[in-house]
């Protein structure tokens, strides 16, 4: 298990839009990246403060955006995804660009066409009868052109007795069949997952308070689920359904980080996360 005190590190934060790449020893960063285990991309926020109107005039929709922190050498990924929208605004003697971002790829909006429908189809492929969820998910995966960040696990490969066929919006049924297997979709620092809901990545990391930890765990219930909300110095290896190790008063062992935000500004640079 990796165990670091990080008290003393210099601060890193790095982010890179398109070819361009930012350090917050070259100017003032602010960002808020959002991760949860549910199959919508979420909307992450970067702000970067008193850039030239040439460099901004570089940023486009549709760019890469990938943002990177920790400590010193312990740097890692915490977000990649899609610029959906650029925004400039001026706070005092402040410039600030605003850079909007979705995580990973938007596959919800490619369908089914002429060229990868059925023969004699128009918008629709149909799979026999006995087909399995696993057989089925592969073929989506192909057609929206998606490499899993981890190898597919199904809870369990259903069989579609009756077949299937889907239409027009492939992520639609992509979603609906992995569901029908007992597992979810979900995006893990821009690359898509599937799994099981309890399942994680073991990040072989111990979570107290030498490396990192603030505070106590607290217990909390929600929508039928009781855990532990915890805050710690930024954590790169904190993410969706990373899996870590808690040692604290409040919480002792193994657990599974389904939501929470990493959190950088002047004064602020930390993870806060819910896990079960």
């Amino acid at each position: 298990m990796m165990k670091m005190t990080l008290y003393n590190f210099k601060r890193v934060m790095k982010v890179s839009i398109g070819r361009a790449t930012f350090t917050n020893e070259d100017l003032h960063i602010r960002f808020e990246i959002i991760f949860d285990d549910d199959m919508k991309p979420n909307k992450n926020k970067v702000q970067l403060f008193n850039l030239s109107k040439s460099t901004i005039s570089t940023f486009k929709q549709g760019d890469t955006l990938t943002v990177q922190a920790g400590y010193s050498n312990d740097v890692g990924v915490l977000s990649e995804g899609k610029v959906y929208s650029i925004k400039t605004s001026f706070d005092g003697v402040d410039k600030i660009t605003t850079i909007y971002s979705s995580e990973g790829d938007d596959y919800t909006k490619k369908k089914i066409d002429s060229k990868t429908a059925d023969k004699g189809k128009k918008d629709s492929i149909t799979f026999k009868k006995n087909s399995k969820g696993s057989t089925m998910i592969r073929r989506m995966l192909d057609l929206l052109d998606i490499k899993l960040g981890a190898p597919m696990k199904l809870k369990n490969d259903k069989v579609y007795k009756k077949g299937y066929t889907i239409s027009k919006l492939i992520y639609n049924d992509l979603e609906d069949i992995v569901r029908d297997c007992g597992s979810i979709i979900y995006h893990r620092r821009g690359k898509l997952v599937i799994r099981p809901l309890k399942e994680g990545t073991d990040e072989r990391f111990v979570l107290e308070e030498a490396s990192g930890l603030i505070g106590s765990p607290s217990v909390f219930t929600e929508n039928n689920k009781t855990g532990y909300s915890v805050k710690c110095l930024m954590q790169h290896r904190i993410t969706t359904c990373s899996i870590i190790e808690l040692k604290s008063k409040t919480a002792n062992g193994k657990y599974r980080a389904f939501k929470g935000k990493h959190v950088a500004d002047k004064n602020d640079f930390y993870t806060e996360f819910s896990c079960e």
